[in-house]
């Protein structure tokens, strides 16, 4: 099979008449016009050669395995909005523009958006969340960085993208609009255990919801790398990436960098309530209150926290009315069970019957967490708080050395990265001089 050098090359050479694309799915006679033995062996998958494992013997596979040629997944490329529409109908669709292959669109199958598409929803033609509650979507979808558009909902309980997803969402920004009452969020409405979203960006506007996010509803599963540059009106238990984060769930990396406005019960600007995991996370966006009828608690990064919360940082405002409930930097509430470390509050915290720059009220554990020293550290405490400081802005700049009762100097940026090392100097004043997350 020396040939298949030939064959590499020739689509080499074919990629760079075409200003260096690379090509994604397709048999090579479709593709570079080879017409030989190899032409319904050899195919084209994501930019990658692959063979068709049923057209080979078993000795031509191990020879093409040498090669570092593996064997043809089941890869469904997406080009349009109508065909994204398909995914988990189980028919099978003849994609043109691959070809004219033709694919099954289960709820366990790989797709692949191959450029922007829109879905042209409107009120009178609104978005159906793919899946059902018992019917969960178990494959991959890789948006490649491309945008999903003309998203269009406007009431009703558990809306987005996805109704429940137990697979992988990767790699998609989000535009559009979704009002609705209960587990409202761009991406998926639960996540679930097995479910993974991943460096996905939101601009979809999301009002009035309960338990909504930018991402998620309800998370049981993973949501990382991920950003919010969407407005989001929220009710009960709303944040900025997900609504709740349970049990189990783990919410990493992720960010909101848009103002957030609250209207009742619990809201953060990365979760609304938190029982799992949020880490490496951020909020710089404000999150206002235009009611005084806002109830228990509000907080930078989580609203109300029986869960962890480590290595996060927020630099946004929470303003409420004096009569609200619980406010502060990092949570607005920590309960018994929860705990809060190495994290950091810039941001101004005004109203609250219990208002801190770290927790509104504080019931648990929370070490070595600061706040801007403009704020108090807590409004409320009968749970522990251990190693934690109001500091400069000097000091959190890390332009000035701090101090320690028991006699040593430290910086902050030292205090922050004492058992993880997870924050590094803002050497390009991305972050106001601030220590940003690694």
């Amino acid at each position: 099979m020396a040939e298949i050098k030939d064959i590499k090359e020739k689509i080499e050479i074919e990629e760079v008449k075409n200003d260096g694309e690379e090509f994604q799915f397709g048999t090579l006679k479709n593709l570079v016009g080879i017409d030989d033995k190899y032409n319904e062996m050899l195919y084209m998958e994501d930019g990658e050669l692959v063979y068709t494992e049923e057209k080979v013997s078993k000795q031509q596979a191990e020879w093409l395995e040498e090669m570092d040629i593996h064997a043809k997944q089941n890869i469904i490329p997406i080009y349009t909005g109508e065909q994204f529409k398909k995914i988990g109908t189980g028919e099978e669709i003849i994609i043109e523009e691959a070809g004219g292959e033709k694919y099954k669109f289960n709820m366990d199958s790989h797709y692949v958006l191959q450029n922007d598409i829109d879905l042209n929803c409107s009120e009178e033609n609104q978005w159906e969340p793919i899946g059902t509650n018992s019917n969960h979507f178990k494959g991959i979808l890789d948006g490649k960085n491309n945008k999903i558009e003309g998203i269009y909902i406007n009431g009703g309980d558990n809306k987005a993208i996805f109704y429940s997803n137990s697979g992988t969402i990767q790699n998609i920004i989000l535009n559009g609009y979704i009002q609705g009452r209960n587990y409202i969020a761009g991406m998926a409405s639960i996540n679930n255990e097995n479910g993974k979203i991943y460096n996905c960006k939101n601009q979809i506007e999301i009002l009035t919801a309960n338990y909504g996010g930018a991402f998620v509803g309800r998370n049981f599963g993973l949501i990382e790398n991920c950003e919010n540059k969407g407005y989001l009106d929220l009710n009960a238990s709303g944040g900025g990436i997900c609504g709740q984060n349970m049990s189990g769930g783990i919410i990493k990396k992720c960010i909101n960098t848009h103002e957030l406005m609250l209207r009742d019960y619990t809201i953060g600007g990365i979760v609304g309530s938190n029982s799992g995991i949020v880490e490496e996370s951020y909020n710089i966006g404000n999150i206002l209150a235009p009611t005084s009828y806002v109830r228990y608690a509000k907080g930078g990064i989580v609203g109300s926290n029986s869960g962890t919360i480590k290595n996060c940082y927020n630099i946004g405002e929470v303003d409420a009315y004096s009569n609200n409930w619980d406010i502060g930097g990092i949570s607005g509430r920590n309960e018994t069970n929860g705990s809060i470390e190495f994290s950091y509050n810039v941001g101004n915290i005004q109203g609250g019957i219990n208002r801190g720059g770290i927790i509104g009220n504080n019931k648990g554990n929370i070490k070595y967490c600061y706040t801007i020293n403009t704020n108090e550290m807590s409004g409320g405490n009968t749970g522990i708080m251990e190693n934690c400081m109001k500091l400069t802005e000097s000091q959190m700049q890390n332009r000035s050395n701090i101090n320690l009762e028991n006699g040593e100097t430290t910086t902050f940026i030292e205090l922050l990265n004492k058992e993880n090392n997870a924050f590094s100097l803002d050497n390009e004043n991305i972050n106001k001089g601030y220590p940003i997350l690694k």
